[in-house]
Formats: C-alpha cells, sequence, structure tokens
C-alpha cells in the first residue's frame, strides 16, 4: 500500500500561502511580469500571474482542519453524464480538457481550467508538491485572458453536491456540521475532512481529502477538494 507524508501535505499548503499574492527576493517584491519572465523558460505561454490572482478561491483548504467533521468517504467532480473511477484517489480529477497554467515564484502551482461564460462558473485544479485543490465556483467574473470556455451546468460532486444549494442539503449528504466563519464578511463555510485530526503525530499516513462548502446568502458559490498526502 503507498503511504506518503501527512507533513509534506501542511508543508506545501504553507507555500501556497507564500506564493498566492506576495512574491518577494531579499525583501523586493516582484512585479507580475517579473514572474511571468522567470517562469517563461520552463512553462512557456501557460505562466500567468493574472489567471492565478483570477482563480476564485476563499481560504486554503486546510484552514478548517480543527474544527471540520470528520467523513469516512472521499468525493470528486463529475460533469455531466461522465462517471469518474471510485477509488482512492476519487477527488483528484480536474476540467478535462482545460487550459494549462503555471503561476507563482515558489512551487509553482500549475493546473487546468474551464469558464462556463453563460452561467459564469469557473472549474480549476491546481497544486504542487503533494497537494492538489479541485474547485467549482459561481458568480465568477470573466477571466482576463482566454481559456477554455465549456457550458458546467451539470457540474456536481459523486456524492451529489452542486453550486447554488443549501447548508441543509450539503449536511443532508455529510451529515451534522457546524457552519463555520471565514475571512470573507458574508461567507460561512461547512467543512469537512478524511483526515485525522492535526494532533495525530504519526509522520505516514494515507492520502486524505478536506471537503469544503462556502456559502453566501444560504447558497452554496464555492466546492473545494483540497486533496494531500
Amino acid at each position: 500500500m503507498r503511504f506518503r507524508s501527512l507533513i509534506a501535505a501542511l508543508a506545501c499548503a504553507s507555500a501556497l500561502a507564500t506564493a498566492r499574492l506576495t512574491f518577494a527576493y531579499g525583501g523586493a517584491a516582484l512585479s507580475d511580469a517579473a514572474i511571468d519572465a522567470q517562469c517563461r523558460p520552463y512553462f512557456h505561454d501557460a505562466c500567468s500571474m493574472a489567471i492565478g490572482r483570477w482563480l476564485p478561491e476563499l481560504g486554503y483548504s486546510s484552514e478548517g482542519w480543527d474544527d471540520a467533521t470528520h467523513v469516512s468517504a472521499r468525493d470528486g467532480f463529475i460533469d455531466g453524464a461522465e462517471r469518474p473511477w471510485i477509488g482512492p484517489d476519487l477527488g483528484y480529477a480536474g476540467p478535462k480538457g482545460g487550459t494549462f497554467f503555471v503561476y507563482g515564484a515558489a512551487g509553482p502551482p500549475k493546473g487546468h481550467v474551464i469558464y462556463d461564460s453563460m452561467h459564469r462558473i469557473a472549474f480549476f485544479a491546481q497544486g504542487c508538491c503533494s497537494w492538489k485543490d479541485v474547485v467549482a465556483a459561481a458568480d465568477v467574473p470573466a477571466p482576463p485572458q482566454p481559456v477554455a470556455r465549456r457550458n458546467l451546468a451539470g457540474l456536481a460532486t459523486v456524492r451529489g453536491i452542486r453550486l447554488g444549494q443549501t447548508p441543509s442539503d450539503v449536511r443532508g449528504v455529510y451529515g451534522p456540521a457546524k457552519t463555520l466563519p471565514t475571512k470573507t464578511p458574508g461567507i460561512s463555510v461547512l467543512a469537512y475532512t478524511r483526515w485525522p485530526k492535526r494532533t495525530v503525530t504519526a509522520v505516514h499516513m494515507p492520502c486524505g481529502q478536506f471537503e469544503n462548502f462556502y456559502f453566501k446568502a444560504g447558497r452554496l458559490v464555492l466546492i473545494q477538494l483540497g486533496n494531500g498526502c
């Protein structure tokens, strides 16, 4: 059986926090253009700080770990009639045919994204090291540069969660959980996880997942599946 480090997942989540919006060497902040220029010799036209800043996120997937409700099953996304392979890697699959992007000076985070201009839905996967987040978000403005576009009205999770649902809908599938505040005014989250409590000190454990559901005015606006090893 394959085992990897739980500590590595935390370290990579911390690396993302460093990479997201503040980039500095020797105390001198780099411009977005300078970061893209450093990236292009390796990832060419996929480098885009503009896309990195545009990606809709409301928190790192592990932020609610201490208060998250433990669940036993993983989740993943399905788009329309497709059916994913249900196994230990459920939840890692992002959008098929999405535009490849890379951003940042640490890692760097990279992934694929699709945008639905009719329904204003963004669907993307991003990661580096031993973590990978897969996210669907509603009410997203158009991206700052062209990306793959597709109708995402049929997007849902394997367990039946869809954007626009209520906290009661999510609890009906995932079970009772406390609504938690976030750093964004007007946004709350239901946080679930397959990881054990953070107090567990074992170094090697099976890969885990955070399942976070963010609400605005009682409506599900972002689904975040945070996978780590």
